[in-house]
């Protein structure tokens, strides 16, 4: 086997990773970002590792609309300021005339946890139990133009958890 085969295979995981790094960071940055207020945090999830988990509080539109089909299902998000969007559960069709839209389906479960290192724990807990008490903690949503979201960042009173866990 020539050298430069042997170069291409070896190099060729680290190209893909890359590529994986940019799509990615293309999605958050064509998307529309979102800010979501969280309820139920533990910060102590010792089966999944050190991931903060919590459930996205929408702010639903009464009457609770209802979908046709769950196939066909998406949340209607409507502006109405910086924060906390009115939410609606509409038929996809429908939801593309809305403010911005996201795809009800097994997205969800990825929108529950945000990654926090180890060392960090403590400090991010003390932050968080006091956003609990002030209702400041907001997940930043980035939602593509297909309804896909990715999360971009956990705020706490504006401000952003990795910037406050680094001081």
């Amino acid at each position: 086997m020539s050298n430069k085969k042997l170069l291409l295979i070896v190099m060729l995981p680290f190209v893909l990773l890359c590529l994986l790094i940019v799509r990615a960071e293309f999605h958050l940055s064509r998307g529309t970002q979102w800010d979501f207020a969280i309820t139920g945090y533990d910060p102590r999830d010792l089966l999944r590792g050190h991931y903060l988990r919590f459930k996205l509080a929408y702010d639903w539109k009464t009457p609770r609309n209802k979908c046709s089909s769950k196939q066909n299902c998406s949340f209607c998000l409507t502006e109405v300021g910086k924060q906390a969007p009115i939410v609606q559960k509409i038929d996809t069709p429908l939801a593309k005339q809305c403010d911005g839209f996201m795809q009800y389906d097994d997205h969800q479960e990825l929108l529950n946890r945000f990654y926090i290192a180890e060392n960090k724990a403590k400090l991010a807990e003390g932050l968080l139990r006091q956003a609990r008490l002030d209702d400041t903690a907001y997940l930043r949503v980035s939602i593509n133009k297909e309804g896909t979201p990715h999360i971009v960042d956990l705020l706490i009173d504006g401000q952003s958890l990795k910037t406050l866990l680094s001081r």
